[in-house]
């Protein structure tokens, strides 16, 4: 790339305020829709246990979800830097939709081959998930930086401040209410109640995709540079560890091997790659 298309680049038209708008109620959908998700199927939970026959699973199905949205923060954000935050945001959304329907049909045909019985399925699809949900999270952020001056960032963070708080307290109200009283026969097949605390993700996550693709500019893209995938995997094999390690260590005790293995993997005990 010659130095006149890295301005052009860089020089990018400013957003009209119907632009920055509507792509603040999207991100904000978008927002809502990752909070959610993390309180409203905690009620939800003794009942999904129940039917998946998982109790000795339990903590995995928030695990995986928190474990594969954690690693990927810093990967969304790199991305969202190089190819712009309105593509990465797409891709992020159409991952966390999929996962959503994924964990929607969790059991419901039985045993799937590799994944196994219902419960595995939740947990797996809990994970790519949360693939889509680090990108959600990551990119709403990021874009508020490149949609607002510095001066006007508190005002604008404050809102999705405030989108987690009614998550907090709408969510476990919505999931309790979908548990106990959604159960619905659709098409001559039974769906139980919990499953639409998953399904739910889908009609609004449409709204906000629609909404990004028509009036959403497309941010953070700088040009040029490339993706370094050694230290990705890098990062997502320390970050990875560090979680399992912290999860692990209160089940098997600190200083269990697994334990102790998994810590040799973070960041603190890897050494310093020579430079290049």
């Amino acid at each position: 790339m010659d130095a006149t298309a890295r301005r052009e680049t860089y020089h990018r038209p400013e957003p009209t305020s119907d632009e920055k708008r509507l792509t603040l109620w999207a991100l904000m959908i978008v927002f809502l829709l990752s909070a959610l998700d993390q309180t409203i199927v905690s009620t939800a939970m003794p009942t999904i246990i129940r039917e998946l026959n998982g109790l000795d699973l339990y903590a995995w199905v928030t695990t995986s979800y928190l474990l594969t949205s954690t690693v990927m923060v810093p990967i969304w954000g790199k991305l969202g830097d190089l190819y712009g935050r309105k593509q990465i945001l797409i891709i992020g959304i159409c991952i966390f939709v999929a996962g959503s329907w994924l964990c929607g049909i969790s059991g419901e045909f039985g045993d799937m081959p590799v994944v196994g019985d219902g419960m595995m399925q939740l947990i797996v699809f809990r994970g790519i998930q949360g693939i889509g949900g680090g990108a959600l999270f990551t990119t709403a952020f990021a874009a508020i930086a490149d949609l607002f001056p510095p001066r006007e960032r508190g005002k604008y963070a404050g809102l999705f401040g405030a989108v987690f708080g009614v998550a907090s307290v709408v969510g476990p109200i919505v999931g309790g209410y979908f548990t106990d009283h959604g159960s619905a026969d659709v098409a001559g097949m039974h769906i139980a109640g919990w499953r639409w605390c998953f399904y739910i993700n889908l009609p609004t996550s449409v709204v906000a995709l629609a909404m990004i693709t028509l009036k959403m500019p497309n941010l953070g893209h700088a040009g040029g540079g490339k993706i370094d995938w050694y230290g990705a995997i890098l990062v997502v094999l320390s970050i990875g560890a560090l979680m399992l390690a912290l999860t692990f260590g209160n089940e098997d005790g600190w200083t269990s091997p697994k334990v102790l293995g998994l810590f040799r993997f973070c960041p603190g005990h890897r050494r310093r790659l020579p430079a290049r």
